[in-house]
Parts: structure tokens; sequence; C-alpha cells
């Protein structure tokens, strides 16, 4: 028994001496890569402790390239304003460090705060790690941006690993509210974790950007886009507008909210229900733009012209420059014409003079409206709301000589 007792021992103390020289050879290598693949491939002989002595050793390391290149950052600002000579700094290696440190701290704080062979936590790194590991969590915002339209992966990474660490177990005892920063780059984050379809992250990162004033309604469209690119039933669509209606009975300025609802309702053919919320707002805000287009384009909806036309109009007065409003009440012109001609031609009749221009005219009106909207246009962003209409009324009322015929029929190609 005593025999085996020594055994046992040796091995452990065997161990031990192992995983001393492996951190000594860690301790000793100048190249992140060859330390870091040498520690992976002994982690299995390792206990926690020593696990976190040779995680901490690759701390070291990796600040040691960070503290190198920041120093080399100051130097050149100090050179800048003597007029003297810059030097170049290695960009890319300055972010890889301060990630590798980052990731790195994390790994040596999860053993460190495993308990010993007694059931006693006594962390040896904890502490100083967080206090230099935190300040260093800028250089994630740097490489974001200087990833971005270069390597989108690196870029998306950066920016949610500075959102992610604010919430590190490593950092829970550090004060962060002098972080101002974290909101804006969880709405970066959050677009990125968006075209990467990463739609929990992006939906995690946008409710954090929600508190950021300036961020907050870009990030609820982030958020809405991944609530729907997710639906894929009718009962997903159902449940998506009663999560609409919760998050806008929180807030009934959000025009927004309210316009995706009404959008919704619409594609779901939910006549009350779209009926219902819209005169609530108009009762409470009878100006509100949001929702007389909403009216409006029922009234379209329904062949109503000429209701539609007055709450366009209505619309319009409180944004005047809205293409696509004014060129909906031109196309509504138009199809009140239309449809003056089929009800005046049924049954092969013929149209009177007076008729005839009386349809004229309300296309003459079409084009009034539809001219705005082009003029207004000047990046031809809404040319599918007015450039075929447009060309349609100047033929049926003007005829297909007329200069303005022929333009209009070249702006439809």
């Amino acid at each position: 028994m005593k025999k085996l007792t020594i055994m046992a021992l040796a091995v452990m103390f065997g161990a031990s001496a192992f995983a001393q020289d492996v951190y000594k050879q860690i301790s000793k290598i100048k190249d992140y890569k060859e330390a870091y693949n040498l520690l992976q491939s002994n982690l299995g002989n390792m206990s926690a402790a020593e696990k976190a002595q040779c995680y901490n050793a690759l701390v070291d390391l990796s600040l040691d390239k960070v503290m190198k290149e920041q120093g080399t950052i100051t130097e050149n600002q100090m050179a800048e304003q003597l007029k003297t000579e810059v030097v170049p700094y290695d960009t890319v290696g300055l972010y890889d460090a301060a990630m590798n440190a980052l990731e790195n701290g994390v790994a040596c704080d999860e053993f460190d705060m495993q308990p010993n062979e007694k059931g006693k936590v006594k962390p040896r790194f904890h502490k100083k790690n967080a206090e230099r590991l935190y300040p260093i969590r800028f250089h994630l915002i740097n490489a974001g941006i200087y990833y971005q339209g270069k390597n989108e992966d690196l870029s998306y990474k950066n920016l949610a690993t500075y959102v992610e660490s604010n919430d590190y177990p490593l950092f829970k005892e550090i004060d962060k509210s002098g972080d101002t920063n974290l909101t804006q780059i969880a709405y970066y984050a959050s677009r990125s974790a968006y075209f990467a379809k990463d739609y929990a992250k992006a939906e995690k990162y946008a409710d954090i950007a929600l508190n950021d004033t300036a961020m907050a309604k870009d990030a609820m469209q982030i958020k809405l886009a991944v609530m729907q690119s997710q639906l894929k039933t009718h009962a997903d669509t159902l449940n998506y507008v009663t999560k609409l209606k919760d998050i806008y009975a929180k807030d009934e300025s959000n025009d927004m909210i309210f316009s995706t609802i009404c959008s919704m309702l619409l594609s779901l053919n939910d006549k009350a229900g779209l009926d219902a919320i819209v005169q609530a707002k108009l009762s409470k805000d009878p100006n509100n733009f949001t929702a007389l287009t909403v009216v409006g384009q029922v009234y379209m909806n329904n062949k109503d012209w000429d209701k539609a036309i007055e709450t366009l109009t209505k619309a319009v007065n409180l944004q005047p420059d809205n293409i696509a409003i004014i060129a909906s009440i031109g196309n509504c012109y138009m199809y009140k014409a239309q449809e003056a001609v089929e009800k005046a031609t049924a049954n092969n009749k013929s149209l009177t003079p007076d008729v005839e221009k009386v349809i004229v005219d309300v296309y003459m009106k079409a084009i009034e409206y539809l001219e705005k909207a082009k003029n207004l246009d000047k990046m031809m962003e809404y040319k599918s709301y007015w450039a075929y209409s447009l060309y349609t009324c100047c033929y049926r009322a003007l005829g297909a000589d007329d200069p303005k015929t022929k333009e209009a029929e070249l702006l439809t190609k």
C-alpha cells in the first residue's frame, strides 16, 4: 500500500513538473502561435491551476505586443507634433494581439476560478488580468472599423467581442459606467450579425443598442428585420404582430412600429384590425402622417380614388417633398380617369366630346402630380412610382407625338 502511495505521489509530482516545464517553455517563447500551439498540445496533462498559469503566460505575451505597438503609436503622435519622422507600426499585429490577450484572459479566468483540491477558490490572476485587459478593449472597436470592407468576418468578430466582453465574468468587478461606446458599438455589431445571418446575436445586440438615443430607431429596424426574417408560417406572422403590438403599447409615439404593424395587418388582410389601430391613432393625432398614408393606401386598394386623393393630399401637406405620396396622388387621378373611360365606353358606347374633355382634365391633373414627383426625384430612386404612369397619362391626354409624351416614354426605359 505504501509503495502504491509513493508511486501515486511520484506520478503527481511528475505531472506537476511536466506542467511547470511547459510553462517555462511558453514563458521563453516570443512567437505567439508557437506558444499557443505548445499549450494546446499539452493541456490534457495539466491541472486547472496549471492551465491558468500557462494561459496567463499567453496573456503576458500578447500584452507585450500590444504595449509595443501602443508605444509606437504614442511616439508617432509626439513626432507629428514635433514634425519629426513617424515610424510604421504593426496594425494587424496590434489588433490580433488585443484579441488574443482577451481570449486567453477569459480562458485563464475560467481555470483560475475553479476550486482547488481543498474545494476553495483562490484566484491568482483574476484581479490583475481584469485591470490590465479591460482598458485594451478599445482596440476591438478600431479593429472592427479597420476590417470593414476588408474582412467582414473579422470586423464582426471584433465588434461582437467588444459588446460580449462587457459581461465577461473576468470584468464583473470593473466599473463600466464610463463606457460610452457600448450601445453604439452594439448597433454596428447587430448590423454585422444580421448580414452574417446570426439572427440571435443580431437581436441581442440590437436590444442593447435600443438604449442609445441616437441609435434606437436604427436598432429597432434591425430588430424588426430579424423578427421578420424568421416568419415561416401564418402562426409565426400572427405571433409577430402580437409582439409588435406589445412593443407599440409601451411607446405609441413610435411611428416605425405603428407603420410595421399596419403593413403586417395589410398583408394579413385584417381590415378590422387595421381600421381599429389606425382610427385609434388618428383620434389621438389627426395629422399623423403615417396613419394618413395607411388610410390613403386602403382607399386606393378599395379603388375609392376621391377619398384616397383627399387623404393622401392631407399627408402631402405634412410632407410636401414626399415623392412616393405625391406620385400616389398622381396615380389615383390616372386610375380615376381610366375608370371613367371604361364606364363611358361600356356596351360599345363612344366618348362624347364633353365626357372626353372631363377625362382629359383628370389625366392632366395626374400629369401635374406625376411631373412634380419626377422633378423631385433627382436620383431616380422612385422611378417605378411615376415613370410609366406619366407616359400613360401624357399619351392619353396629349397624344403620341407630343414632346412631353416622347420625353416621358424615354424615362420608362
